[in-house]
């Protein structure tokens, strides 16, 4: 599968895990060493503590809808990178922004973000 489509996929079922307020679920789709640089948050390492952020994020906002939209991507070797931006609606508030993830190819060929930076649009 070529890296835009793979992408694409994963963008989707990550949607889909946040749709469902399942931040368990959106941390399956990163590395168990990711570094995350959340807004508002120190960087963080590790798939508990990005649970953690997510948790606590949903809770917050009351979840929402998540989408996404691949503005640039490419790949050298077993990393990648993806840039793109991202809406939450049905949440309070709402949010758009943007992000970029650095991912590593894994052992059986799927892709996986190592690290991960968002922020929103507003201050």
């Amino acid at each position: 599968m070529d890296l835009k489509r793979a992408l694409e996929a994963f963008d989707a079922a990550y949607n889909e895990a946040f749709d469902r307020g399942d931040a368990a679920g959106c941390a399956s789709f990163f590395t168990d060493d990711v570094l995350l640089m959340a807004p508002g948050e120190p960087m963080l390492r590790g798939k508990e503590a990005f649970e953690e952020v997510y948790r606590s994020r949903m809770s917050k906002t009351g979840g929402g809808k998540h989408s996404n939209s691949l503005i640039e991507y490419g790949e050298e070797g077993d990393l990648a990178y993806q840039v793109g931006t991202f809406a939450i609606s049905g949440a309070n508030p709402t949010e758009q922004g943007k992000f970029l993830n650095i991912l590593k190819r894994q052992a059986d060929g799927t892709w996986k973000v190592a690290i991960s930076m968002f922020n929103s649009d507003r201050p």
